[in-house]
């Protein structure tokens, strides 16, 4: 921490429990991202709104805190900037926006895709660790389940050592985000996607996402003043 703050940076760190935001801003961070299991790629076992009622009363007030996960309209922006967020993180809302480089086939996914399609990747066996990650459901994601299922059998075989097996599961998804989102192989590649995935309906300009959020919380933040 002191080396990136020593070159003038700004360091903002991710923050999965109040414990470790507590540690976080006595190490020195600039600002911390409350993110929830809602969100798309690497996640937690806590929900979004839970992680923010459990730290923004505690210690937004001692640097920004900015929250994600499962955000994807403006209602629920002003309703985090008015327990005292600083701000929130967006992707999933992005992705197919006119000026993202993701692959059209990788576009069409989120389209076509439900809140319910975006799901966390399931262990089978506690001797094979699996990080949880969520992403749409594809062929990829159903063979990911049988693969864990079969290096099983190998351990209990023990036809490999546990290492082995270990790295087979961990090597599986290697290189699968690239296929998807660069190759378009949406059935074989890795569609990391958030819940809030429901709510992107088209392909459009930036600007127009941007705008129709800052309008939805703008609209919000009245009522709630009137």
């Amino acid at each position: 921490i002191e080396k990136i703050k020593g070159s003038g940076a700004k360091l903002i760190c991710f923050a999965p429990a109040l414990s470790l935001a507590k540690k976080l801003i006595r190490s020195g961070v600039d600002a911390l991202v409350v993110e929830g299991m809602e969100a798309g790629g690497h996640i937690g076992p806590v929900s979004t709104s839970v992680l923010a009622q459990e730290i923004l009363p505690t210690i937004a007030e001692q640097v920004p805190v900015f929250v994600a996960g499962g955000i994807g309209r403006g209602e629920l922006i002003a309703g985090y900037l008015e327990m005292g967020a600083a701000g929130v993180q967006l992707g999933t809302r992005f992705v197919c926006a006119h000026e993202s480089i993701a692959h059209p086939n990788f576009k069409k996914a989120f389209i076509r895709a439900s809140a319910r399609d975006a799901v966390a990747s399931v262990q089978i066996d506690p001797r094979l660790p699996v990080i949880p990650v969520r992403a749409l459901k594809n062929a990829s994601s159903e063979l990911f389940t049988a693969k864990q299922r079969e290096v099983a059998q190998l351990l209990d075989e023990g036809k490999v050592e546990m290492g082995e097996a270990q790295l087979q599961i961990e090597h599986y998804w290697a290189g699968a985000l690239h296929r998807a989102v660069i190759d378009g192989d949406v059935e074989h590649g890795s569609l990391m996607a958030g819940q809030s995935v429901g709510m992107v309906s088209k392909e459009e300009p930036l600007v127009d996402i941007v705008a129709a959020l800052l309008d939805e919380a703008a609209i919000a933040l009245e009522r709630r003043a009137a």
